[in-house]
């Protein structure tokens, strides 16, 4: 696809690889790197070709229509929906050996059916929910868990949890699940159900949390090189019995990115399409919410809101220029934002601007860029929209989406 706007991502694939190699140092389990919304922004094709050049061959995602994606490149590969599966494209999973995770009957039968019918086995896991409280099956549910087990054409490979708190600094909640997983393995072991493969940790729990490991773990965030918290303390929220919310207790996070010297795989640019002085008084975008001082050099970047640049960093946010930091200005709009670049010498139409990445001694990161929005990293790089053109590097051929 031709490319007629100043404005892309970077995607380090070789930084994607090396931190691969660093999460592989820290376990002995298999690897399943989870690769759903798009490869968490990154590009979800040329992340599974370059991982599996590696040796990698299971990947995660979350959605029938990412698994479909990636099988329409890979046939060899083990794919699994993590997430939920809707019972009544059972078929179309089947016919495309696709793993589904189950949490309920109802979607295992709906496998069976569509297995007997193909001449073929579903290979499932179990989601088990050990206080995440979203979907899977709690332990008191065993009875339905052996109703499946007896089902026909029906191979239960796996059994997973996914962990709430395992990117805290205070694991005992992470422990706790942990526990209530192991019970539920053991009384179906006990009831002649042997099954092979179990999961639970994900990217913190690997680095913080070895008994999680397993015999599969899975990697999301921190293949792509950022911590799995916020990195600051967050207060957990319960309510009254008249329905008011109150503040239960304060939760810190762990900040693992440092730990392993993992690698941010995306950087994310722009050229500036005009430069112009403003007089004192005068104001800059919708609601006119910047007002210069002074006379200012402003520098207009073409992506805004629609690009992902959320509009939530309207006078607040920074960008890199000729090595230094900018602020934008104004409000951001949606296909435009302006930056305050009064004290950066030689600024230029056509020159570029680092919105996440690392120019000279200055890097802004996802999780920094995070900070200023009250949120996490992965709804940032999530958030990059389709219409940001991928240059991939570090690879000599990966393969395009």
């Amino acid at each position: 696809m031709e490319i007629f706007r100043p404005v892309w991502a970077e995607v380090d694939l070789g930084a994607l690889t090396r931190n691969l190699r660093r999460i592989q140092a820290c376990t002995r389990s298999e690897i399943m790197p989870v690769v759903k919304a798009d490869a968490y922004g990154h590009g979800v094709i040329p992340v599974v070709a370059a991982l599996q050049k590696c040796g990698i061959k299971r990947f995660g995602v979350a959605l029938l229509e990412e698994a479909l994606e990636i099988r329409k490149v890979f046939s060899d590969l083990t794919i699994m929906i993590i997430g939920t599966t809707p019972k009544e494209y059972a078929e179309l999973i089947v016919r495309e050996d696709i793993l589904a995770g189950v949490f309920s009957f109802e979607q295992a039968a709906a496998l069976s059916r569509a297995a007997l019918n193909l001449g073929k086995t579903a290979v499932i896991h179990l989601k088990i929910d050990t206080g995440m409280n979203r979907i899977g099956f709690k332990n008191l549910e065993l009875p339905e868990i052996l109703r499946i087990a007896a089902l026909p054409n029906i191979y239960i490979e796996g059994i997973y949890t996914h962990l709430a708190a395992a990117d805290q600094s205070d694991l005992t909640f992470a422990k706790e699940q942990l526990c209530l997983f192991q019970e539920l393995y053991d009384s179906l072991q006990a009831a002649g159900v042997h099954i092979p493969l179990r999961h639970a940790a994900n990217s913190a729990a690997i680095l913080q949390l070895p008994e999680a490991h397993l015999e599969i773990v899975r990697p999301g965030i921190s293949l792509y090189g950022l911590s799995s918290s916020s990195s600051r303390t967050e207060g957990i929220i319960g309510f009254t019995s008249d329905h008011t919310k109150r503040l239960i207790a304060f939760s810190p996070s762990f900040e693992a990115k440092e730990s392993i010297g993992l690698e941010p795989v995306m950087s994310w640019k722009a050229g500036i399409s005009q430069v112009r002085t403003i007089a004192a008084g005068e104001t800059v975008s919708y609601g006119r919410t910047f007002q210069a001082a002074y006379p200012t050099i402003v520098a207009t970047i073409p992506l805004g809101y629609a690009d992902g640049l959320r509009r939530g960093l309207s006078n607040r946010g920074e960008v890199i220029v000729h090595g230094k930091r900018a602020t934008i200005i104004g409000r951001v709009c949606m296909d435009q934002t302006m930056l305050e670049v009064s004290g950066i010498s030689g600024v230029a139409a056509g020159d570029v601007v680092t919105i996440l990445g690392r120019d000279g001694s200055e890097e802004i990161d996802a999780a920094e860029m995070a900070s200023w929005l009250d949120t996490i990293s992965y709804e940032v790089i999530c958030g990059i929209s389709k219409r940001v053109h991928r240059k991939y590097i570090g690879c000599s051929s990966p393969l395009q989406p």
